[in-house]
């Protein structure tokens, strides 16, 4: 495959910098405005790549000055023959608009081939949560790289969390709704996607996540229905995932990880 640029290569190492030399998650954590306590159900890195649960981008967006670098790895179907890593950096301008980057690489040890892609990605939150309605935002991102990688989206999601009792081990849950459209290189066979989804999250003691979601299946692109299930922690210092994922073509539930930091100016 065609090598990327050498701006590309560097934008993702920086990223991926980024991480290694982050401050800290912000004192308030990274899914509430800051100073506020709103609870927007910010997650971490996704197969996507803007934040979200495992596999999509949800609704959440930065705080105001907030800024976070973030990492995955995704081993399909459990082997290490291919490994897809992604990288994502990000910074809140106001607590309703976050952009940044996001990229990929695919390693194939079996070959020692690899494709890459690097894009950039916007996020605007409509409405916060707030009485009956849920909090709603749109954003779009891309990839651009490698042909089989090369894609253009755009989404739009919504949250709502539903408060349970501070003092008990099921803190709260929140539900999330999203829809996207992803349009190809025009060289890939089945160049246009769109996908619904739904997931739900359950908060237990010490920031501890317990996330899960479903994809529609689109029968061009995907040959069983995506879901995944996991853990997220969404500490003040750092936030990690881990989760089992079915991406729609692997054989298995596959093991996925995800790491970053955050820091509020």
């Amino acid at each position: 495959m065609k090598p990327l640029h050498i701006q590309y290569k560097v934008l993702v190492h920086a990223v991926s910098g980024l991480l290694l030399v982050g401050w800290g998650w912000n004192a308030h954590g990274e899914d509430g405005d800051a100073g506020s306590g709103y609870e927007g159900g910010r997650g971490l890195i996704t197969l996507e790549g803007p934040s979200g649960l495992f596999i999509n981008p949800t609704s959440a967006t930065l705080p105001k000055n907030a800024y976070t670098a973030q990492y995955c790895v995704f081993f399909p179907d459990n082997r290490s023959d291919v490994v897809g890593h992604g990288a994502l950096g990000s910074f809140g301008s106001t607590d309703d608009f976050e952009f940044g980057a996001i990229a990929t690489f695919l390693d194939f040890k079996g070959d020692g081939g690899h494709a890459e892609s690097v894009g950039p990605y916007a996020t605007y939150r409509i409405r916060k949560d707030d009485g009956t309605l849920p909090q709603i935002s749109a954003g779009g991102y891309s990839r651009l790289g490698d042909k089989p990688l090369t894609h253009y989206t755009i989404f739009t999601a919504a949250y709502k969390r539903v408060p349970i009792h501070e003092d008990c081990p099921l803190r709260a849950v929140g539900l999330h709704a999203g829809v996207r459209q992803k349009w190809f290189h025009p060289d890939v066979p089945n160049d246009d996607t769109f996908a619904g989804y739904l997931g739900g999250e359950l908060q237990l003691p010490l920031r501890v996540y317990a996330v899960s979601e479903i994809t529609s299946r689109d029968r061009d692109v995907a040959r069983h229905i995506p879901y995944s299930l996991g853990l997220q922690w969404r500490a003040a210092g750092i936030a990690m995932s881990m989760a089992a994922i079915q991406n729609g073509n692997t054989s298995d539930l596959s093991f996925y990880y995800g790491i970053g930091v955050s820091h509020s100016f």
